[in-house]
């Protein structure tokens, strides 16, 4: 049983009703909630009711085709999930669900084995996402909440610390302390990103210039370092000015944060940026490119005949030539280039200060290098690929669709080719 797909809700929304009831009996026997509908209108209103995870409609259907009620489903939440079945190849449905950012199509009749690989697919990313939500909510709220150490100091002598503050310095007291370490300054390792300094007033200065969630130090123990989280308010006694220092251990947590902020910017089974990062990294070179006026040029590359080679070896054999042709395209773009996963056996790749035929350039070497190697030590494929540059008058999803329309012709030309659109 696929242990993804039991977790998710499925709204699948068809007009004709023998087609509908089999998928219904198919998706509930694989999936925890499924919902149906026979209708763009039915559909959405069901939508509101239970925000599934994956919404799943036939394009060409009465009352409210598929496109019209994805594009309302987009405004409530422009993250949603969509898949269509379609008799239609066009590719004008083509573009018009590119345009939406739906996860793609199926074109009928639909195989119930591909339609589950999709859906397990797309339910794997969601519970991903979910839990790398789940893990900062938590960490957040640790970090927010979590017992620290105190230090009252005037930063040359400490007056009081806590024992937990001690027992990390391996002292018993202040009197320890204070002969194993010159002053409290002392203890703070100079680290890239991390508050340290020779002075006090340096300190001070540092800390007060340094975002809240930004403050922290590092203390080195031997051959262990902990990062802390630093909060500092003074306090007037007598005719003296001390400081409390609050220190959280953070060390795991952002160990733990670091690799969720890493597993929510890749893809989890290639290891390069994931479409979410794309999204990122093409909004701000997009906005630079129009402000500046630089070329701009993004490619679409897509292995060619992927499906017989799942057929014929299996998909395990097609994770890892997925995973050798993302490697080998992260080594031999340019630095200045961005890569990421688009879905599927798609690729996109952004070149910034790069014009049409540079970038065609680019894409030759890519296209010949992927041709003469041998992937999974046993298999040869090949890519096509779309390339276009950013013209003055374009808007992003304008963009993205002269690049779809390149790779289309690219396929429809045979294959194994670079088109320029």
């Amino acid at each position: 049983m696929n242990s993804y797909l039991r977790q998710i809700s499925i709204l699948y929304v068809e007009d004709d009703e023998d087609v509908r009831e089999a998928y219904e009996k198919t998706l509930k026997r694989s999936c925890k909630h499924v919902f149906t509908a026979c209708d763009g209108v039915e559909g959405l209103k069901l939508y509101k009711q239970h925000k599934p995870d994956i919404v799943i409609s036939d394009i060409k259907m009465p009352h409210k085709n598929g496109i019209e009620m994805a594009k309302e489903i987009k405004e409530i939440d422009s993250e949603q999930s969509i898949l269509f079945t379609t008799a239609h190849t066009e590719s004008d449905f083509t573009l018009k669900a590119l345009d939406l950012q739906a996860d793609g199509y199926i074109t009928k009749p639909v195989e119930k084995k591909i339609l589950i690989a999709k859906l397990t697919s797309l339910a794997k990313n969601i519970i991903n996402e979910k839990e790398n939500r789940r893990k900062s909510q938590i960490l957040q709220g640790i970090l927010d909440n979590q017992s620290n150490m105190i230090i009252l100091t005037d930063f040359d002598k400490i007056e009081f610390a806590s024992k937990s503050f001690f027992e990390l310095m391996e002292v018993k007291d202040a009197v320890e302390f204070s002969e194993k370490y010159h002053d409290i300054l002392t203890i703070f390792a100079p680290q890239e990103e991390h508050i340290s300094a020779t002075t006090k007033e340096e300190f001070l200065l540092k800390y007060n210039n340094t975002p809240k969630d930004k403050r922290v130090v590092s203390i080195t123990k031997g051959t262990n370092q902990k990062t802390l989280y630093a909060s500092i308010d003074s306090i007037d006694m007598d005719e003296n000015r001390l400081y409390v220092i609050s220190l959280i251990d953070i060390t795991i947590l952002q160990q733990e944060k670091i690799k969720a902020q890493y597993n929510a910017s890749h893809d989890f089974l290639t290891g390069i940026y994931n479409r979410e990062k794309f999204s990122e990294v093409f909004d701000i070179e997009f906005l630079r490119s129009q402000r500046y006026q630089r070329p701009l040029s993004i490619a679409m590359l897509d292995i060619d005949h992927f499906k017989e080679v799942n057929d014929t070896y299996g998909h395990l054999i097609g994770d890892e030539i997925l995973k050798e042709l993302a490697s080998y395209c992260l080594l031999n773009i340019r630095k200045t280039d961005t890569i990421a996963r688009w879905g599927g056996e798609e690729f996109i790749l952004i070149m910034s200060e790069t014009d049409i035929e540079k970038s065609k350039e680019v894409c030759e070497t890519l296209r010949k290098g992927v041709s003469s190697i041998n992937f999974a030590n046993l298999y040869h494929i090949t890519v096509s690929i779309g390339v276009t540059q950013m013209r003055e008058d374009d808007t992003k999803n304008g963009f993205l669709k002269r690049v779809d329309e390149a790779l289309y012709k690219a396929k429809n030309e045979g294959r194994d080719k670079v088109v320029v659109n």
